[in-house]
């Protein structure tokens, strides 16, 4: 009997985009391998692969088959916020073009494929200023075309898809005749390869036996993960298998049907991928020691990591079986990291928004309500962090809070905040350093509003039984016999253009005539509390600028390999680039510090490889900045002919809402010479120079800085075939040492040297004939083993006598560069007379 597909509904279509997803990612290593072109951030296999898998976690969270609208909106979110390199922001613009096309429609025909396939085209095109063919946009173009012409039976979707994925094939064999680099190496164009396993993962999901098992199973857990959240209580003897087993084998030259028929037996929800250095193993068992047994028979085994989803599926009941008998208490452990925030709040719908904000941990026991000693040991118990924050917010608990803090043997730390809404703005802000976030506090206005329960007089103010009083940061300072005359007062003395955001929490007996006064605020942002809180009309937390902010933020990448000590007081905001080593990631310079590599990369047998930040880390970043009151973000990255960095920017600034007040800066540098135009322009923007001459001197700088650099083992320029028109010249040279330097943003070949001695001559006497034209500024720069920092510090010692050239300091190369460059040494110059 013949199979046939008709038509693609929303289920289908996410089998579709899950069985795309493991299959790219099945070959994500062969697409590295792939990757030749001189960009040093990211592997196209590793990229593409994780912006599909960002859709597939989303997709496998489901428990219904969603309409196809829904279906369209978390793929299309998912994959925006998921990219990841040049190849999967076009990845991306393919398929959101593609579903753009089918969103109105429950089922989809060839016909309507073949449209969507077109959109597809267009978008991916679109994403890239200045397209290239022999890339993947030649790929998906081929396919958009042969779509709108196929011949076959439209009412077979199988048939339709084989003939896609075949002329994906052609078209990937193709693009070595479209780009002379390719055919130069030998290779075709990886990200086209990639779209061709995008197609082939499609047509899997439809052909291949163990793909349809597969996904049967994801279908067969979300149905069980919907009858989870039908029901209150589960038993545990529900789980037929208990341990989730995962590891890998160093080895993937092995026959992988007979290894999974020999593991098969002994559990269910089995994957296994393999490619040609390794091979990856997921399995639920209730013996994971035999499964180890025979994986070990194959190869080396790593990354070995075994769950007893029976405990975690106990913990989680006793978790939300605690949170319903204990209504005092609030705990959500998920939200603690290396540091948990406890706060003591009004009621429960208060405490709701305070976990939704971040918090681990809420105890009701505010106004009118303080707890005890023991009520807040009790909830310090329930943390399961080691470090924790306690947030009293009111000036009756604070000691209390500290006597809880002194008797428990966990790292406590109390914050004085004495109003609800205290708390919560240090909670939102808890990304933040806490240090700094405290400081700009003393700057905001904490108002609570609330009526006289009897007369007095406070300082000036006669207040009657009866008046609607405002206390600002603890002390009354408003009163009116009217309240929404009262809110009028306080947002015309209080809310002004320094003001970036005002929270209320709206009480009980909040007015719905006073409330027209926030509803209708619109010059600054407003987050908006349904607390219904006793006694307080209304909280209201007023976050203000902070007056020695510089209108302007500076916002570069770890290229630049700046450093607290080179930045001292500058404002610099720097977003990570990522290292892979072996199979995990670092963010360069946060989870991996420049001694860590360096000791890992000349100690080990090792080649890292670099991935540039997603769209949504810029995003991140970008929000922060306007959110602290910055007016306009420049933006400076490594040069875009050596990284995709600048496009992941570009897709950001088009997702924030103030995206026209960004401007994306091409630095055409990297290293030191990125380091030092970005210090400029931060020192400039904390002078208050104007955007239009920061971006004048920065262009001035592009033009004349100038960077050379010698490396000591061309291995890593040539196994990531990444250094443009420099990879051609050097290669064969074993004994030779390369001069390379960095021209109009690509890296070229200055000259070669024999040896040490040869190639430091040649970077004196560079020095020497640029001192001769005019007076400099001298950075040098080092990466590797102190040989190359002793290189680094004699370049600067050489010139210690020239009076033409001003030394200013020496740069450590970090992560991203070295992964490319090995072990490195060089300096930068900058003409004086500019």
């Amino acid at each position: 009997m013949k199979l046939e597909i008709k038509v693609l509904n929303s289920m289908r279509l996410t089998k579709l985009l899950i069985a795309a997803s493991r299959w790219l990612s099945k070959y994500a290593d062969v697409l590295n391998d792939l990757n030749v072109y001189p960009v040093p951030d990211g592997d196209t296999g590793t990229n593409m692969s994780m912006t599909l898998q960002a859709v597939e976690n989303e997709l496998i969270k489901l428990n219904h088959e969603p309409k196809m609208k829904e279906l369209v909106e978390i793929v299309s979110e998912a994959i925006l916020l998921g990219a990841r390199g040049n190849s999967g922001t076009i990845l991306s613009q393919i398929i959101q073009g593609f579903l753009s096309s089918i969103e109105d429609k429950e089922e989809i025909t060839v016909d309507d494929v073949i449209k969507a396939f077109g959109m597809a085209k267009e978008r991916a095109y679109q994403a890239v200023s200045e397209p290239v063919e022999g890339t993947m946009l030649t790929v998906i173009r081929r396919v958009a075309e042969e779509a709108a012409v196929y011949q076959g039976d439209r009412d077979d979707f199988i048939l339709f898809l084989v003939h896609l994925k075949n002329v994906a094939k052609e078209a990937v064999e193709e693009t070595p005749n479209l780009l002379p680099k390719l055919k130069e190496a030998g290779v075709v164009d990886a990200g086209g390869k990639g779209i061709f396993y995008v197609l082939e993962g499609f047509e899997k999901s439809v052909t291949d036996p163990e793909m349809l098992k597969d996904l049967e199973r994801i279908v067969q857990s979300q149905a069980k993960r919907k009858e989870r959240m039908e029901y209150s209580y589960h038993t545990t003897e529900e789980i037929k298998y208990r341990y989730c087993t995962e590891f890998i084998i160093e080895e993937g030259n092995f026959d992988l049907e007979g290894y999974k028929k020999e593991i098969m037996s002994y559990g269910d929800s089995m994957v296994c991928a393999q490619t040609t250095h390794k091979t990856k193993t997921h399995i639920h068992t209730n013996n994971p020691g035999q499964v180890l047994e025979i994986a070990i028979k194959y190869g080396q085994l790593n990354n070995i990591k075994i769950e007893n989803m029976a405990f975690q599926h106990k913990n989680l009941l006793l978790s939300e079986r605690e949170s319903k008998d204990d209504e005092k208490y609030i705990i959500n452990n998920e939200n603690s990291s290396e540091v948990a925030y406890f706060a003591i709040v009004d009621n429960k719908k208060l405490g709701e928004y305070y976990i939704e904000a971040g918090a681990t941990a809420v105890l009701i026991g505010g106004q009118t309500q303080n707890p005890s000693v023991l009520d807040i040991e009790e909830g310090i118990k329930q943390i399961r962090a080691e470090r924790i924050i306690i947030l009293p917010n009111n000036k009756n608990i604070i000691s209390t809070a500290k006597i809880a803090a002194e008797r428990s043997k966990k790292d406590i730390l109390v914050i004085e905040t004495k109003t609800m809404l205290e708390g919560y703005y240090l909670v939102k802000d808890r990304e933040e350093k806490l240090e700094t976030t405290i400081e700009k506090m003393k700057s905001n206005y904490s108002i609570e509003i609330t009526q006289a329960v009897r007369d007095t007089k406070v300082d000036e103010l006669v207040i009657n039984v009866g008046d609607y009083i405002a206390l600002v940061n603890g002390k009354i300072k408003e009163k009116n016999t009217n309240l929404k005359s009262l809110l009028d007062d306080i947002v015309r003395k209080y809310v002004s253009k320094d003001s970036l955001n005002v929270i209320v929490s709206y009480g009980k007996d909040a007015d719905e005539e006073a409330n027209k006064v926030f509803k209708e605020l619109n010059e600054v942002e407003k987050v908006e509390l349904g607390v219904g809180q006793e006694n307080y009309h209304y909280y209201i937390y007023i976050e203000q600028r902070d007056i020695s902010l510089p209108e302007i933020a500076i916002v570069t990448d770890s290229t630049s390999d700046l450093t607290p000590e080179l930045m001292g007081d500058l404002n610099i905001e720097i977003i990570p680039l990522k290292i892979k080593i072996g199979d995990t990631y670092y963010k360069d310079g946060v989870e991996l510090s420049k001694r860590e590599f360096w000791k890992r990369i000349t100690t080990e047998t090792i080649i890292p490889k670099t991935s540039q930040p997603s769209p949504a880390e810029f995003k991140e970043v970008y929000e922060r900045l306007f959110k602290k009151g910055y007016k306009k973000i420049i933006s400076i990255h490594i040069s875009s002919k050596l990284s995709g960095t600048q496009q992941a920017a570009r897709v950001a600034k088009g997702m924030v809402h103030k995206g026209e007040n960004i401007t994306i800066v091409d630095s055409k540098a990297v290293a030191m010479s990125l380091g030092y135009q970005v210090l400029e322009a931060a020192r400039m923007a904390k002078d208050g120079v104007s955007m239009e001459n920061i971006l004048t001197r920065l262009e001035q700088l592009q033009d004349r800085i100038k960077l050379y650099f010698v490396v000591n083992d061309i291995k890593y320029l040539e196994k990531g075939g990444r250094i443009g028109r420099a990879s051609s010249v050097i290669g064969g040279f074993l004994k030779v040492k390369p001069i390379l330097k960095l021209e109009n943003g690509e890296i070229t070949v200055h000259g070669k040297a024999f040896g040490e001695a040869g190639a430091f001559g040649q970077m004196e006497r560079i020095i020497k004939t640029e001192s001769k034209k005019t007076s400099m500024i001298l950075y040098t720069a080092w990466g590797g083993t102190p040989k190359e920092l002793l290189s680094a510090d004699e370049i600067k010692n050489q010139q210690e006598e020239n009076s033409k050239v001003e030394y200013k300091g020496r740069f450590e190369i970090g992560a991203t560069i070295g992964s490319h460059s090995g072990p490195v040494y060089g300096f930068a110059i900058i003409p004086k007379i500019m």
